[in-house]
């Protein structure tokens, strides 16, 4: 399989991650984020290259997500939890699929803003910008400073990073 996963792939990689977890006997939880949110959740863009959430019980669940990475030719960090530093307690994960062995959550709109955001990366490769201005209209956001009292309900607004805030205003202000 190509590095890009998208909306089937993940669909499909969920499933298989649900079987392993129907063999082994465990009942997990998977909150997602990232770009298969944006992918999976929101079809805002066409792929990710890895999905990012918290799962648990971790140990387990990485265990399944090894063995469906061999078997499907993945990479051993397809699904990951390096998203796990950017999250806060009252972060909102909202239902999204719930399989036999498997129950999917996926941040809201107002946290992935929040997060994508905070971790804003730009530049070629990079689809934070898109997926931040996608965000915005989706939540219907047209002012910076309805940005701003989104940002903050998560993280200070001192932790986001300068470019974070200058592309946010220059996406607010036409």
């Amino acid at each position: 399989m190509a590095s890009a996963l998208g909306r089937r792939d993940i669909e499909r990689l969920l499933g298989e991650l649900n079987r392993e977890l129907a063999a082994d006997g465990v009942k997990a939880t998977l909150s997602l984020s990232g770009g298969a949110v944006m992918a999976l959740v929101f079809d805002a863009r066409a792929s990710t290259t890895d999905v990012d959430g918290i799962f648990q019980p971790s140990v387990k669940v990485l265990e399944a997500a090894l063995r469906v990475a061999a078997r499907e030719g993945l990479s051993e960090h397809w699904l990951n939890d390096d998203v796990k530093a950017y999250l806060r307690d009252h972060g909102r994960f909202e239902p999204f699929r719930e399989l036999s062995h498997l129950k999917v959550m996926h941040a809201s709109a107002e946290y992935m803003l929040a997060m994508k955001c905070l971790a804003m990366r730009l530049g070629e490769g990079y689809q934070d910008l898109d997926d931040v201005r996608y965000l915005l209209r989706n939540l219907g956001v047209r002012r910076l400073e309805h940005a701003k009292e989104i940002l903050a309900r998560y993280y200070p607004l001192d932790d986001y990073p300068p470019t974070a805030m200058a592309a946010l205003e220059e996406l607010l202000s036409g």
